[in-house]
C-alpha cells in the first residue's frame, strides 16, 4: 500500500505512454487472417529484472497470466490516481504518489498499420474524455507522440531521403513539404505527420513544444493530430529503439526535440501496440529495460509497461514472432502489462480500462526523488 495521501491532491483515473508498431512484409501488403480479441489475453508480468545486459540466444517467454486489481479507487469503485499540481501549494517535500505523470506514445508508421491505427484512432475519443473529466485543471502531464524510425519511404521537397518514394505511401503532401531537422529524428515527439492515412498537417502545439501541455486548448484535436502518423514509414519499425530515444537525455536536453519532456519527478507510463514479429529492434530487453530505468533515475518503480502485441503467428499472417517484446513486458513484474493487438477499436478501450488498476498502483507505491 502506498502512503497515505492529503485529500487536497486531485486525481487521474487513467495515464498511458503507447508505443503502437507495424507487422513483417511491410514492403508489400498483409496478412488477412482472424483477429482476437484484447480483453480476453490480458497478461500480467511476474517476473522482476537484474541489472546488466544479456547475450546470446533468446528464449521463448511464458507469462503468467494475472487478474488486473482494480486498485484503489473511488466511492463507486472506479480507480483512481493521485495526481498534483505543479505548485498546489500544500509542501515543498516529496510524498508518495504521482505528483506529475509523462505520457509517451510510440506509434508504428509503416505500411502495414492502416487498420491497427485506425482501431487505435477509433479508441482515442473515449481515453481522452477519460483525461479530460479525470485530472483537475491544473494538474502537471506531458502527452508525447513518436514514431519507430528516423525517416521513411519518402523523399521530401527539403532532401529528406526514403528508401521508396515511389510508393503509394508517399502523397503529395509529404513530397512538396519542407520538414524541419526533428521531423527526421529518431525518437522525437511527432508535430507534423504526413504521408497516407496520415493527418498531413502541423499539429502546432500550444507552447511550441513537440508534446502536449495541460494548457492544450483542444486535447482531442490535438491528441488526434500528433497521434495519426500514417503509414508512409521505414519497413524496419524499430519501437524499442525509438522508446529509448525518446527518453535519452540527448533529445530531453535544453534545445533539443523533446526538450523538457522527460521528468526526474514524474510517473512515466509506457505502452506500445504492434502487429510486427518483432525481429528488427537492436538490443535485448534487459538492455532496454536498463535503458529505461537509468532514464528514470535508476528507479524501476516509477515505470509502468503496457503492450498490445500479436500471438505467436501474429495477426492472421502465419509469420512466427520473437518473443523479446514480450520478455521486455514481463521484465516489470506487475507494472508490466500484454494484451492481443489483433483486435477492433473497442478491445482496444477494453485493454486501456484493464490496465488502470495497475497505473493507480504504481501511483500508490511512488516515492518521487528529492
Amino acid at each position: 500500500m502506498g502512503t497515505p495521501r492529503s485529500p487536497r491532491i486531485p486525481r487521474l483515473s487513467v495515464a498511458l505512454a503507447i508505443a503502437v508498431t507495424g507487422c513483417a512484409g511491410d514492403g508489400d501488403g498483409r496478412g488477412d487472417g482472424e483477429a482476437g480479441g484484447i480483453g480476453s489475453s490480458l497478461t500480467g508480468a511476474s517476473s522482476n529484472a537484474g541489472s546488466g545486459g544479456s547475450e546470446g540466444e533468446e528464449q521463448d517467454a511464458s507469462g503468467t497470466a494475472a487478474s488486473l486489481d482494480s486498485g484503489s479507487g473511488s466511492a463507486d469503485g472506479t480507480p483512481f490516481f493521485d495526481i498534483g499540481s505543479a505548485d498546489d501549494g500544500i509542501s515543498t517535500m516529496p510524498e508518495a504518489g504521482c505528483q506529475r505523470v509523462d505520457f509517451l506514445f510510440v506509434i508504428d508508421n509503416s505500411v502495414s498499420m492502416d487498420d491497427q491505427q485506425a482501431a487505435l484512432v477509433g479508441a482515442f475519443p473515449g481515453f481522452i474524455e477519460a483525461i479530460q473529466t479525470t485530472l483537475e485543471a491544473d494538474s502537471d502531464y506531458h502527452i508525447l507522440v513518436t514514431d519507430t524510425d528516423a525517416w521513411g519511404r519518402c523523399t521530401t521537397q527539403n532532401g529528406f531521403v526514403g528508401i521508396d518514394p515511389g510508393s503509394d505511401t508517399c502523397n503529395n503532401y509529404i513530397k512538396s513539404t519542407n520538414f524541419e531537422e526533428c521531423d527526421g529524428v529518431r525518437g522525437a515527439g511527432v508535430v507534423h505527420p504526413a504521408g497516407q492515412f496520415a493527418s498531413n498537417m502541423p499539429c502546432n502545439l500550444a507552447g511550441g513544444n513537440r508534446y502536449i501541455l495541460p494548457s492544450e486548448p483542444d486535447i482531442d484535436a490535438a491528441f488526434a493530430c500528433v497521434a495519426q502518423v500514417g503509414v508512409a514509414g521505414h519497413s524496419s519499425e524499430r519501437p524499442m529503439e525509438s522508446m529509448i530515444a525518446a527518453l535519452a537525455p540527448e533529445l530531453n536536453a535544453a534545445g533539443e526535440c523533446n526538450d523538457g519532456f522527460l521528468r526526474d519527478d514524474a510517473l512515466l507510463v509506457i505502452a506500445f501496440v504492434s502487429d510486427d514479429p518483432h525481429f528488427e529492434d537492436t538490443g535485448t530487453p534487459t538492455e532496454w529495460y536498463d535503458a529505461v530505468v537509468d532514464a528514470k533515475l535508476g528507479d524501476p518503480s516509477s515505470v509502468v509497461v503496457l503492450g498490445l502485441i500479436p500471438g505467436a503467428m501474429g495477426c492472421g499472417n502465419g509469420t512466427p514472432n520473437g518473443s523479446h517484446w514480450l520478455e521486455f513486458i514481463e521484465l516489470w513484474g506487475d507494472r508490466g502489462v500484454s494484451g492481443d493487438v489483433c483486435g477492433a477499436a473497442e478491445d482496444y478501450v477494453t485493454f486501456f480500462q484493464s490496465t488502470v488498476g495497475v497505473i493507480d498502483q504504481a501511483c500508490d507505491d511512488y516515492q518521487p526523488p528529492g
